[in-house]
């Protein structure tokens, strides 16, 4: 759903082509706050092309370049892509952290290990929020840093004050 949102989200500003769509979902502030595969980009344009949800609007090259699709959302796009955002606010994300794994399989990892990796695991908390407020200009609403802000801390909070086995 991400994916379909950005691409949808990114051409309802202006007919793109796969590779500034990529381009733009590269760029460091983008990509902290929507990590994607950029393999499912041209899958994806081809699927909402059939779904008639996107045109093919022409075609543009540059200098040297061999010439390259532009894609521009339709109507029916439009009210998809205003579907997407609507469902974003009704469904939770899928609870299926690898973290939450690991912590239901604590006893296969020894003791010993646990102090060391939950320390590990609050300095990524900590450089998350780092990157957070370095990267905070780029996102394209201030709720998103507020947010991710808050998950972070309340994790790192939890973290901290959690003594799981093998912790004295």
């Amino acid at each position: 759903m991400l994916t379909r949102l950005l691409i949808l989200w990114l051409l309802s500003e202006r007919p793109l082509h796969g590779y500034k769509i990529k381009r733009a979902l590269d760029e460091p502030g983008l990509r902290f706050w929507f990590p994607i595969e950029y393999a499912a980009i041209y899958s994806l344009l081809r699927t909402l092309v059939k779904e008639e949800l996107v045109v093919v609007a022409g075609s543009e090259q540059d200098a040297g370049r061999p010439p390259r699709t532009l894609y521009r959302i339709t109507r029916s796009g439009r009210k998809a892509y205003a579907e997407l955002l609507r469902a974003a606010w009704r469904r939770l994300p899928k609870a299926g952290d690898p973290f939450q794994l690991a912590l239901a399989a604590l006893p296969d990892l020894p003791a010993e290990e646990l102090p060391p990796l939950k320390e590990e695991r609050i300095a990524l908390l900590e450089e998350r929020l780092r990157d957070c407020d370095r990267l905070a200009r780029a996102a394209p609403d201030r709720s998103m840093v507020e947010r991710t802000r808050a998950t972070t801390e309340a994790e790192l909070q939890w973290l901290r004050g959690w003594s799981g086995a093998g912790e004295e």
